[in-house]
């Protein structure tokens, strides 16, 4: 091979190397990592959140659950979460299932997306999945991770 040839492979190697780890940061920018602890008070739930990466905040969280027709074991439910951070405040709307309601541990699995918000998030948009465990042992606790890709 000549010299040329060569040196066009490499430059091409050198490329597409550095650009693999641009276009995963890119990603990165992308995506929402929210780790949400409250307590429920019936259908009503308070506490805190702290979000990572696209949204880079900490703060207060509630959400409000409708509970729909119990199916066996598990509860549908459609909720709206609330998080006010130092940046602003934005809402998701989460459909999902809980249970096993025999269980006082229920683990409520779904997915979310982004109402609105206010603020650095006026223009939040995307969508995820959460899943989150409520113990009704311990205040009604409710431990939850929502991941998902939003824009804004």
């Amino acid at each position: 091979m000549n010299r040329r040839v060569i040196l066009c492979m490499l430059v091409g190697i050198v490329v597409a190397a550095a650009t693999v780890p641009l276009a995963a940061s890119a990603d990165r920018d992308h995506q929402l990592v929210i780790g949400v602890r409250m307590n429920f008070d019936g259908l009503h739930a308070e506490g805190t959140f702290a979000a990572c990466c696209a949204v880079n905040d900490s703060g207060t969280a509630q959400a409000d659950v409708t509970p729909h027709t119990v199916k066996g074991d598990t509860l549908p439910f459609d909720a709206v979460e609330t998080f006010v951070g130092s940046n602003g405040t934005f809402r998701l709307a989460l459909r999902g299932t809980t249970g096993p309601l025999s269980n006082p541990r229920h683990i409520a699995q779904g997915s979310w997306r982004v109402l609105d918000g206010t603020g650095a998030y006026a223009d939040l948009s995307g969508e995820g999945t959460f899943t989150g465990v409520t113990d009704e042992n311990d205040a009604h606790a409710l431990t939850a991770i929502n991941t998902g890709d939003v824009d804004g």
